[in-house]
């Protein structure tokens, strides 16, 4: 595949943490190693951030945020447009937008002008996805006819590919792109003793005494994500296995209301909101379980991240964890919104001898699946055939 040039729209990426917004910014970064030219078009969130940076190759264009009202939002529409079509030595030849909201209504009027291709990748499926989103909006039965014109739309889990067809977008350019992470060396018992004595150091609140278990759930706070289940799974597990503590990692607007219920069940001494980290390897090898509550389907790139590390897994039986990991074989599934089926099998986990046969096997799984490469080649695959279907034809 020739070099392209491609523009990235998107309201969220590096340096701001989350698991789509770390996996964007290494699929860009592996896009440039390969010699593609990209760009990202992001909302300036935080005034002291630089309006243009680089980042590995990657150029980050940070525009002035709307002030939530539809004529700020307009405003910022506008602003974008003419950034990511302004100039035709910069013109992008494929634009890869993210949502099926403004940034897509606007991208595919301006782009049409000159004939550049627009893909679309949905942020999230259920009740809070697009597809969702399109039928209750106000504007979002208009979004969705111009989204019809895309020139390919991006699937990375079976259920966002279901609502694509089901909400009547053209089924041939629909494409399934395998969600993708570093496939990282095994961990080991010496590798996590390791990882808790460097974290202990670098945070002594995160200080665990080595026979202890740790569990760790990674990802939004967001209480949409099962996290109030978790707590109380991991307080009927932690009152027969007192060796066992829970780490939340990331970050998210339910921040504060969870570190409430922590200490209204009394698990302050047990649990610790960790905040995001830049680099997750020492947290991923310190755990001893991995723990993805969500009951609903999602990316879910913290599953795909523990099961590269070999790290047992135990997750809600929803469609995404079912497709990905085989109960039994790689994973344990719980049924979804049952705080005793996860207490238990969180202490079956802790228990069971296969424990790290399972992480292994799904380690495996996710090394020939769901690796970060296979996800680039996709990606190419795909930005290359809309390139080509678009083109203009040579004088014959």
């Amino acid at each position: 595949m020739r070099s392209l040039r491609l523009a990235l729209v998107t309201r969220r990426f590096w340096p701001l943490p989350g698991g789509i917004e770390n996996t964007l910014t290494r699929v860009c970064h592996e896009l440039v190693r390969r010699g593609h030219q990209v760009t990202a078009y992001v909302p300036r969130t935080q005034g002291e951030w630089p309006a243009t940076t680089d980042r590995h190759g990657v150029r980050i264009r940070r525009l002035e945020p709307s002030g939530g009202r539809w004529w700020s939002e307009a405003r910022y529409l506008r602003r974008l447009s003419a950034a990511v079509f302004g100039t035709a030595e910069t013109r992008p030849e494929v634009v890869w937008t993210l949502g099926l909201k403004g940034d897509a209504y606007a991208m595919l009027g301006a782009a049409a002008a000159y004939g550049v291709p627009v893909v679309l990748q949905p942020e999230r499926p259920g009740l809070s996805g697009d597809c969702h989103w399109q039928l209750e909006a106000p504007c979002g039965a208009r979004i969705k006819r111009r989204c019809y014109a895309a020139a390919g739309y991006v699937a990375l889990t079976p259920l966002v590919e279901r609502e694509l067809i089901a909400a009547g977008y053209p089924r041939p350019r629909i494409r399934h792109v395998p969600l993708g992470v570093p496939i990282r060396e095994a961990s080991t018992p010496q590798a996590r003793a390791e990882a808790r004595r460097s974290l202990a150091l670098a945070d002594p609140a995160l200080a665990i005494d080595e026979p202890s278990r740790l569990i760790l759930c990674a990802g939004r706070f967001r209480l949409a994500r099962g996290l109030e289940l978790m707590l109380e799974a991991f307080r009927r597990c932690a009152a027969r296995r007192p060796e066992s503590y829970l780490w939340f990692v990331g970050e998210g607007p339910d921040a504060a209301y969870l570190r409430e219920r922590v200490f209204e069940l009394g698990l302050a001494r047990r649990v610790r909101l960790t905040g995001a980290f830049d680099d997750v390897e020492d947290v991923f090898r310190a755990a001893d379980v991995a723990v993805f509550p969500p009951p609903e389907d999602g990316p879910a790139v913290g599953l795909l991240e523990a099961a590269s590390f070999g790290l047992p897994i135990v997750a809600s039986d929803v469609l995404t964890h079912r497709t990905w990991l085989s109960d039994g074989c790689e994973a344990r599934l719980y049924p979804k919104q049952d705080a005793e089926a996860l207490a238990a099998a969180l202490e079956a986990t802790f228990d069971d001898p296969r424990a790290a046969a399972l992480g292994a096997a799904a380690r495996a799984r996710v090394a020939a699946e769901h690796s970060l490469a296979h996800m680039v080649d996709a990606y190419e695959r795909l930005f290359d055939d809309c390139r080509v279907r678009t083109a203009p034809e040579s004088p014959r």
